[in-house]
């Protein structure tokens, strides 16, 4: 590990002006003081990536993905070369790369891919001159040399990449939210700021929707043990450390996390299941992401319930029209929330289970549907119900516990 070496990701917030760049531009001078080494991963400026999209909506309703990806692109360019500016204006030597210029090769899944390998020799020769080196997140090149990106949250997983790959001693990822919270402070007003939380949690928590840090950010730093620090650009230094977790088996909440547009997917065949096995095959290539996935077998009759984004449900219904002749039946329930209680302890607790749903039920909430993995509860409830669920469960299962333990 290179002690001397931090790998610090800005999102697009606190990118959003010439005056947040300036501010940004400070904070990273400040820390070359001391002679640490930096590399910053950028995201674009503002909303510039959504306002991107709808400029190639206003084209075609069906952008080519490969064009989509050339034009992405374009906003983390235009960030990194202003940040660059930036600093150089400052006296802080500093140099920008776009992702091909940093060696991230991926596959070539457009607008979704896959980090494959860094060749970081580029990056290491300017760090080895004095350079802080910017680095445009969220793209890369494949071997057929064509520009690829990430998808959403695709700057974090560029962050903790390039930090597994240098051995950075940190990776710092600075946003507009101070850290990782007991639950989404704008729903409950007793959220607290968690200091610390393990890898597995975190992980947990992104998947289930916690929006600081993308799931595939989370991932990779749990297989790589990357340490990490998630800090408010603007204020509150305290953030939240991402790192190795108490092993532990007793029932031990850690937050409440939700997700405010999925769908409930029924999918039913009568046969062998080749139909369904076609069916997962379609869902491989249109590389639709299941929140949650559960397959069953019953005589001929097989069946599988899944949960996903409310945006991917028009690839999901054209994959069952592929197959339907084969004999697929679908039932789609939505607009749903899924809200999810993390910690550990969680799955082979049936005491737990009892009280989420007693607590739902006494709050006159609607449980569509309730799935257990290793680290959580995920219950789905009306999409019109996921604030009152998301305060209640935490109101119930973490400001109790706090009172009743005499925590602040």
């Amino acid at each position: 590990m290179s002690d001397g070496l931090i790998v610090q990701k800005y999102g697009g917030t606190s990118l959003g002006s010439p005056l947040r760049i300036r501010k940004v531009a400070e904070k990273i001078a400040a820390r070359t003081r001391d002679d640490t080494r930096i590399i910053v991963t950028v995201s674009a400026m503002g909303s510039t990536t959504d306002r991107l999209v709808r400029l190639a909506h206003e084209i075609t309703p069906h952008p080519s993905r490969r064009e989509l990806d050339m034009l992405l692109t374009v906003g983390e360019r235009v960030s990194m070369a202003l940040l660059s500016m930036a600093l150089n204006s400052m006296g802080c030597r500093a140099i920008s790369f776009t992702g091909s210029q940093s060696g991230i090769v991926t596959n070539t899944g457009h607008t979704r891919a896959l980090i494959e390998e860094i060749h970081a020799g580029r990056i290491e020769e300017a760090l080895s001159v004095g350079h802080v080196v910017i680095v445009a997140g969220f793209q890369g090149v494949s071997r057929a040399k064509e520009i690829t990106t990430l998808g959403r949250g695709g700057s974090d997983t560029t962050a903790v990449a390039l930090a597994a790959r240098l051995g950075a001693a940190r990776c710092e990822i600075y946003s507009d939210v101070p850290g990782v919270f007991t639950a989404d402070p704008r729903i409950v007003k007793t959220a607290r700021l968690l200091p610390r939380i393990g890898y597995d949690a975190m992980l947990e928590l992104a998947v289930l929707g916690a929006k600081v840090l993308h799931y595939r950010a989370a991932e990779l730093a749990r297989r790589y043990r990357v340490p990490l620090h998630l800090l408010s650009s603007f204020d509150d230094p305290r953030g939240t450390v991402v790192g190795n977790g108490d092993d532990v088996e007793h029932e031990s909440i850690t937050s409440v996390t939700s997700h405010g547009n999925v769908a409930l997917v029924r999918i039913v065949s009568q046969g062998d299941g080749t139909a369904l096995s076609g069916f997962l095959n379609l869902v491989v290539e249109r590389e639709i992401r299941f929140v949650f996935y559960q397959r069953s077998s019953e005589g001929t009759r097989d069946s599988l319930v899944f949960v996903v984004e409310a945006d991917d449900l028009p690839a999901v219904r054209a994959a069952v029209e592929k197959i339907r002749p084969h004999g697929i039946a679908i039932d789609v329930s939505e607009p749903l929330a899924s809200v999810s209680v993390v910690g550990t302890g969680l799955s082979s607790s049936a005491r737990a289970i009892a009280r989420i749903e007693q607590l739902l039920g006494e709050a006159g909430i609607p449980v569509r549907y309730v799935g257990t993995s290793s680290l959580s509860v995920t219950c789905l409830v009306p999409a019109t119900a996921r604030e009152k669920t998301v305060d209640t469960l935490h109101t119930a299962l973490i400001d109790a516990g706090r009172a009743r333990s005499g925590s602040a």
